[in-house]
């Protein structure tokens, strides 16, 4: 009974110690390929394709929260990733602000859909460099940035 015990105290001392530090995924993504290139459209065969095979490949990554613009092809390409976790697509308009906050503030694994301009943006915006200078070239879908947060432990979760 002793041993029982004692091994109930060391795993409640590890979830403790698993909940106060913890690491949190932003997963950013441009739109997939649309139909038109200008204006309010819907995503392409092969954009609908592409955000298909952006949900099979965070099917383990427990996402959280999903953001996306207002634009038909943003929303497009969140949603199968949204449906596959049950959860709702959130509207953004600032970026920059939205990830800031998730920076500081992690809250679990999140996928943020965004365009050849706002996703550098927003990304340099919390102080990232990227491997190129600008927007993401229009001809370019296939960019999946990931940004880990460590959520640090704070003084109440010491043992």
């Amino acid at each position: 009974m002793q041993k029982f015990v004692s091994l109930l105290g060391i795993c409640g001392l590890v979830l403790l110690l698993a909940a106060c530090g913890s690491t949190s995924h932003i997963y950013i993504v441009r739109h997939g390929e649309k139909v038109s290139p200008s204006g309010d459209v819907a995503l392409s065969g092969a954009g609908l394709e592409r955000a298909e095979a952006l949900k099979d490949s965070l099917k383990d990554k427990k996402i959280a929260q999903v953001y996306s613009t207002n634009y038909k092809r943003t929303q497009q390409t969140a949603a199968p990733t949204a449906m596959q976790f049950g959860k709702d697509i959130t509207t953004y308009n600032n970026g920059d602000s939205l990830l800031q906050a998730l920076v500081k503030q992690p809250k679990g694994n999140v996928l943020i859909t965004g365009h050849s301009n706002t996703v550098p943006q927003m990304i340099r915006a919390v102080g990232l460099t990227l491997s190129f200078e600008g927007n993401i070239p229009d001809n370019q879908y296939d960019n999946l940035f990931i940004i880990t947060v460590k959520k640090e432990s704070n003084q109440r979760c010491k043992p």
